[in-house]
C-alpha cells in the first residue's frame, strides 16, 4: 500500500508513523479507489505467483496474510489448493469490510487487527505472509517478533517486499511494458505510487539489519525475485527454529 507518513532509521523509535496508522482510519472510499487502482494484470500476475510460491510450500493448515487488503492472495490461494485454512489480518476496518464481501463463500477468516499484537494463540499458523506492508510497519522489531511468537516450531513466514536498491533502469523499461495495456489514470498514477514506495522501502541490508535484531536472526534468507516481471522484489523467509 502506498505510504503517507515519514521515513525513520530501521531499530529506531518511530516518532512519526512510517504509514501504518494512515490506514487505521481509512474511509471506505479510499480502499475502494485502492483496490480499483491496483487492479492491474501485472499486479494480478503478482498475486498468483506469489500465491504459487506460497501454495507450493503447503499441502495443508493454516495460513495468515498481514495485511491482506482487498483479499486478492487469499483468493488465489483458495483457487490453487481449497483445503487451506486461510486467515487474513489488516489494520483497517474498510479493508477488512472489502475484503470480507471479495471472499464471501471462500471460507476465510478476516479480522482487523495489528501485526504488533493479532491475539492470535502461540504456534498457531503453518505459514505467514506478507506482501509490500513490511516497510509500512511502525515497530518492525517487534512485529517480526509477533510473527514468531504465531508460527508454530520449524514452520516459516514468507514476506515478499519491494527494496530500495534494484535496478531501477530495469524496473522503469518493466513497468512501461507492463502499464502498455492499461487505461490512462493507471499509467500515469502506478510510477508515481511505486517510486513513491520504494523511496521508503528499504534496502536488502536494512531488512537484514532489522532481523538480526529479532528471533530469526540465525534462521532467514533473502533472495531478489521478480513479481510480475518486476525486477524490485525480495522473498523474505523467516523460520521458527526453536
Amino acid at each position: 500500500m502506498e505510504i503517507l507518513g515519514k521515513q525513520f532509521q530501521p531499530g529506531h523509535t518511530a516518532r512519526t508513523s512510517r504509514g501504518q496508522s494512515s490506514f487505521v482510519s481509512l474511509p471506505g472510499f479510499a480502499a475502494k479507489l485502492y483496490a480499483s487502482l491496483t487492479k492491474t494484470r501485472a499486479i494480478q500476475c503478482q498475486h498468483r505467483e506469489i500465491a504459487s510460491d506460497l501454495a507450493s510450500r503447503i499441502d495443508n493448515g493454516r495460513i495468515l496474510d498481514v495485511g491482506t487488503g482487498p483479499g486478492r492472495l487469499l483468493f488465489e490461494l483458495h483457487q490453487l489448493n481449497p483445503a487451506l485454512e486461510l486467515y487474513g489480518l489488516d489494520i483497517s476496518e474498510s479493508m477488512v469490510e472489502l475484503a470480507q464481501r471479495q471472499l464471501s463463500g471462500v471460507g476465510a477468516n478476516i479480522r482487523l487487527g495489528d501485526i504488533q499484537h493479532t491475539g492470535y494463540a502461540a504456534d498457531f499458523f503453518d505459514l505467514v505472509t506478507c506482501t509490500g506492508s513490511f516497510y509500512l510497519w511502525d515497530f518492525p522489531r517487534e512485529c517480526l517478533e509477533e510473527v514468531f511468537r504465531i508460527l508454530k516450531p520449524h514452520q516459516s513466514a514468507y514476506l515478499f517486499e519491494t527494496f530500495k536498491d534494484c535496478d531501477m533502469r530495469e524496473l522503469r523499461k518493466v513497468l512501461k511494458t507492463n502499464l502498455g495495456g492499461e487505461n490512462l489514470v493507471r499509467r500515469t498514477l502506478a510510477p508515481h505510487f511505486l517510486m513513491k514506495q520504494l523511496r521508503m522501502t528499504y534496502s536488502k541490508d536494512e531488512v537484514a539489519g532489522i532481523i538480526h535484531q529479532t528471533s530469526f536472526a540465525h534462521s532467514y534468507a533473502i533472495d531478489p525475485v521478480r513479481l510480475g516481471g518486476l525486477p524490485a522484489w525480495l522473498r523474505i523467509r523467516l523460520t521458527k527454529e526453536v
